[in-house]
């Protein structure tokens, strides 16, 4: 396991090139034939607050208790944990056939395939991430900028590791079982609801919320939380998701490394 997790670490390096070209191809592949470009990483989620704010500020006017959230405006709570939630799934949900549609060079090209996840995780954050951005200066304009943003990055990262498990977990699988991009889709939506992001954990009962602890994403999604409503950043919560990134990136490769082999004969 230690030779692989080395593998896995050392790729974006050792690959440099190879790593490079996966990330512009994606980003290419992404924008190919948009007049826009990468403009539209800023647009879309700009008119997707601006969207929010109307329907929740102006319409439903729904208000939270600044004791518990660390605001009383519904839209800041929702998009703190949506945002990132955004990222995460379009990863995972990417990650369904990216070995699949790989499978000329899987099956033809000895290369290593590490690298291609890798730069799909890194592309999937790093242009949500601009929408993110937007949604920090508009924090900070709204007076919640506080020192204690300068952990978004560790957390993040985090975030990033957690989700390259999920994500080379589910490309490896999807070879098998092919089923699993019909369903994922599915699945993810089901999770969504299951996590605090359209509503605060208090409104839970004590037994629901000692459940929701087993939820990973719970841990990440209220880090967000703390971090940009309260500007806290709760030990207890920080060491559960560390515990459950290095859980899900151990088991994607463990995975990936046993079924490896296995690959162009399925394919």
């Amino acid at each position: 396991m230690s030779v692989s997790v080395m593998k896995w670490l050392e790729a974006p390096f050792r690959y440099q090139t190879l790593f490079r070209g996966f990330i512009s191809q994606e980003i290419r592949g992404r924008y190919a034939g948009s007049i826009g470009g990468l403009l539209w990483s800023v647009i879309t989620p700009l008119a997707n607050m601006l969207i929010y704010i109307f329907v929740f500020s102006v319409v439903f006017k729904i208000r939270l208790k600044p004791i518990e959230t660390g605001t009383d405006n519904f839209v800041l709570f929702l998009l703190a944990g949506l945002l990132p939630w955004m990222a995460f799934s379009e990863a995972v949900c990417n990650s369904a056939g990216m070995f699949l549609g790989k499978a000329g060079l899987i099956t033809k090209v000895a290369f290593p395939l590490e690298v291609v996840p890798l730069a799909s995780v890194v592309v999937t954050f790093v242009l949500n991430g601009i929408g993110f951005m937007v949604f920090l200066i508009y924090l900070a304009f709204e007076g919640y900028g506080h020192v204690s943003w300068l952990y978004l990055p560790v957390v993040t990262a985090i975030f990033m590791v957690f989700t390259l498990g999920l994500m080379v977990l589910m490309a490896s699988l999807s070879i098998f079982v092919r089923d699993i991009q019909q369903v994922i889709g599915s699945a993810m939506s089901l999770w969504m609801y299951l996590t605090p992001i359209i509503y605060p954990v208090t409104m839970l009962s004590d037994p629901l919320r000692v459940l929701m602890r087993l939820n990973p994403m719970y841990s990440f999604i209220e880090l967000y939380h703390e971090l940009l409503l309260k500007h806290t950043l709760p030990f207890d919560l920080f060491c559960y998701a560390s515990g459950y990134a290095i859980v899900s990136f151990l088991a994607g490769i463990w995975f990936y490394s046993r079924s490896r082999n296995a690959f162009a004969d399925v394919l």
